[in-house]
């Protein structure tokens, strides 16, 4: 859902209302959490006027053979009101006769919807009132069909004042609000009697529970009205450092975050830097089913208070954005590991400054993230060996820039060209009829993910193989270089030696070497060899040293391919000149060092070549072997 996080730490005193961007705002009901199991029926909730509404989401696009990169507004139709929040309020007009209606005033401070992660509830959070409602997605999506059913229960489960932050706590529905109490302070600055305190305002975590009621079918038929949920309150969170410690924002996932500044009770922070911490319950407390707070405590690391924070559906991966920059984490209780890191936003004009990430979002293994004009992807590296670097792949899919020149000419760059388009605000939500779609301030976006290597990044992230296959075959020889090179950061080496049949030989041999592809190598010397043997005479030829036909014979003759090293060595005399005709004489006679007797008939064919061509045994080489 959309992600309206904070552009910078909060100010506890004075939360401004002006940091929310005004605009509609919108959740995917399928395709997305919100909805719950069974539902299939893709469409978006969004909120306008003091109403929660639902629409249905049409295929716009055309098959991805025929489609243009372009991108594409998509329109609400039959919007249906499915849950009044408040009154609305509308703007008239007079005539002499009668006051018309003429339109319903739109929301100044919209909402954020927050979807749980169990897909079963929808928070609301109003962060210039400072307040939230939580719906429950069943109820409002029985009023959507028209299920008499449903129509007895209240889609409204909880809601709360004077309220800074709000996350959702894991899949079990429970959830965490950050609001402003009244703390009595001594004159150390730790809380004391409130007979002998001033009393002053201080941020506090708190944790609750929902439970979704159970209503039979004969108490609605006569008229009952109940809560779809009720909320229990579990206890306030004990947070790391004590009254020093200031929260400021919350951010939901399987471990709690709260970001915090250091300070003296009785003081507010007068600098945004700060730390933020992660809270999970004990390994026993899971065990035993124990919600209480008190059973939470710090897991892992430490982390620079971050502007936003998402996880991956899995709960492994942690991406973090502080301003223009995003870091990616993968946590292994207790163990929280830095994979990479990478500056994604760029200013929007040459010379300004870098623009902050508004909306982060994970979605089939891939990271979206988006600034104020502008939409980016973010692909990892190989995560399946501990001990490989997270190589990460950063492409813009969208901007409202002009698009550097330098580079877009070159027939060899494979990289993405972003599509030019006016983009306000946009925050990710979902993918929808092979393009991905954004929301901004003026409605909901539909942008291209057509680009080969756009769309092989998103497959093979989503475990789609076969299907990145056929792109990787339709992808013009001249770039497989380039794409070798992405596919091996992404931990697949294997698809680049089988699937792309346009390598440069030096590529080729390279993989085949360095990730030990034996029999890919030896198919190539035996059905290639004599035009191997060509190209490559003279690569990484240095005085008393290797060639590189001497290295890939070494190689070979490592893995106990002495046929293969035999039948080189023929092509070697074959090629007949005198730089290869040494690298024939050093191969021949480490073959003898491993069968004696095929290994000196070999040596005498090299030598007996040697002798027809250099009579007065001009070769070094071949009068030391003599």
């Amino acid at each position: 859902a959309i992600d309206y996080t904070l552009m910078g730490k909060i100010n506890v005193l004075k939360p401004s209302a002006s940091a929310v961007p005004a605009g509609p705002i919108h959740t995917i009901i399928s395709g997305g959490p919100v909805g719950g199991v069974g539902n299939n029926r893709p469409g978006v909730l969004f909120v306008e006027n003091q109403s929660v509404l639902a629409s249905r989401l049409g295929s716009s696009r055309s098959s991805i053979e025929n489609r243009r990169p372009t991108v594409e507004k998509v329109d609400l139709a039959d919007a249906m009101v499915l849950y009044q929040l408040e009154k609305a309020s509308y703007t008239t007009r007079d005539t002499r006769i009668s006051k018309i209606v003429s339109s319903p005033l739109p929301v100044t401070s919209p909402p954020r919807l927050i979807p749980s992660p169990s897909g079963r509830y929808l928070c609301l959070l109003w962060e210039g009132k400072k307040k939230y409602d939580i719906l429950h997605a069943g109820s409002l999506l029985v009023r959507e069909t028209g299920d008499v059913r449903g129509q007895g229960v209240s889609p409204s489960c909880d809601s709360g004042d004077n309220v800074l932050s709000f996350a959702w706590i894991g899949d079990d529905d429970q959830f965490a609000v950050l609001r402003q109490v009244e703390v009595d302070f001594g004159q150390d600055g730790e809380v004391a009697d409130p007979d002998t305190t001033d009393t002053k305002s201080r941020p506090r975590v708190e944790l609750f529970k929902l439970a979704e009621v159970e209503v039979g079918a004969a108490e609605l038929a006569g008229g009952a009205g109940v809560a779809a949920a009720t909320t229990v309150s579990v206890g306030s969170l004990t947070v790391r450092g004590g009254d020093r410690v200031v929260p400021q924002v919350l951010f939901g996932g399987p471990a709690l975050c709260v970001g915090c500044s250091i300070t003296s009770a009785n003081t507010m922070p007068d600098t945004e830097e700060g730390m933020a911490y992660f809270y999970s319950r004990k390994s026993g407390a899971i065990v035993e089913n124990d919600d209480r707070a008190s059973t939470y405590m710090t897991v892992g690391t430490s982390i620079p208070c971050p502007d936003l924070l998402a996880w991956d559906d899995d709960g492994l991966l942690c991406a973090v954005a502080i301003g223009s920059r995003v870091a990616i984490y993968l946590s292994d209780p207790p163990k929280f590991t830095l994979l990479g890191s990478v500056n994604v936003v760029g200013g929007s004009r040459l010379g300004e400054a870098e623009q902050p990430i508004i909306s982060l979002k994970f979605i089939h293994g891939v990271l979206y993230c988006s600034g104020p004009s502008s939409v980016h992807v973010v692909f990892l590296g190989n995560l399946a060996e501990d001990d490989t670097v997270c190589e990460l792949d950063t492409y813009t899919i969208a901007s409202s820039r002009s698009v550097p020149l330098q580079g877009t000419d070159s027939p060899d760059n494979f990289t993405p060209t972003p599509v030019i388009a006016s983009l306000a605000q946009p925050h990710i939500l979902t993918y929808h009829s092979g393009g991905l779609l954004v929301s901004s301030d003026v409605g909901l976006r539909l942008l291209p993910l057509s680009h080969p290597l756009i769309r092989i990044g998103t497959l093979l992230a989503a475990n789609l193989t076969e299907k990145a296959r056929k792109w990787i075959f339709d992808t013009p020889k001249a770039h497989h270089d380039f794409l070798a090179q992405f596919l091996i950061r992404r931990g697949r080496a294997d698809l680049a030696i089988r699937d792309l049949n346009g390598l440069s030989l030096e590529v080729l041999i390279d993989l085949c070497i360095k990730y030990e592809r034996t029999s890919e190598l030896e198919n190539l010397i035996n059905t290639h060899g004599g035009q191997v043997v060509k190209e490559i005479s003279s690569w990484a030829r240095e005085e008393g040293g290797y060639s590189a036909i001497s290295a890939i014979g070494l190689y070979m003759l490592g893995k106990n391919k002495i046929d293969c090293v035999t039948r080189l060595v023929g092509q070697l005399i074959n090629c007949g000149t005198d730089e290869v005709l040494v690298d024939a004489i050093k191969l021949a006679t480490l073959i003898g060092a491993l069968d004696q007797n095929g290994g000196g008939t070999l040596v005498r064919s090299v030598i007996d070549y040697v002798n027809q061509k250099h009579p007065a045994n001009q070769v070094t080489l071949v009068s030391s072997v003599n």
